[in-house]
């Protein structure tokens, strides 16, 4: 869900921003933030942890890796992203299936979002019962 958000958010700043060298430049800012605030639990993912990462960037973000890293590294980049995926059983091209090969992460996610919805909306209700 993060970088489903990030990816918008940058998405909305790049259109805002019309000099190429600017958008490379908060481009490289945006990637440095990401870094810092995520390179280590990605580098102490599992291998099957980090195909469900790539599932779930795409359901989330409705885009698959490999043109989200296309996008922001280069073609050649995620080409190199796509040959080291591929040596690890994963695909950075593959689309998420919700009533296929994916309906099992599927249902996860949707009770997740189901039990944080409730929980939420009864944090809410507990705040506006104490005022």
């Amino acid at each position: 869900m993060i970088a489903a958000g990030v990816l918008k958010d940058v998405d909305v700043n790049l259109m805002k921003i019309p000099d190429k060298k600017a958008q490379k430049a908060y481009m490289k800012s945006v990637e440095k933030e990401l870094k810092k605030r995520f390179k280590g639990e990605l580098e102490e993912m599992t291998i099957s942890q980090g195909q469900v990462l790539v599932k779930l960037i795409n359901r989330e973000s409705g885009r698959n890796v490999f043109n989200i890293i296309k996008e922001v590294k280069g073609g050649f980049n995620a080409v190199i992203y796509q040959s080291v995926a591929m040596l690890f059983s994963n695909n950075l091209r593959r689309e998420y299936d919700p009533k296929g090969d994916d309906r099992d992460i599927e249902a996860i996610v949707q009770e997740l979002e189901a039990v944080n919805y409730y929980r939420y909306h009864y944090q809410i209700q507990q705040q506006q019962n104490r005022n």
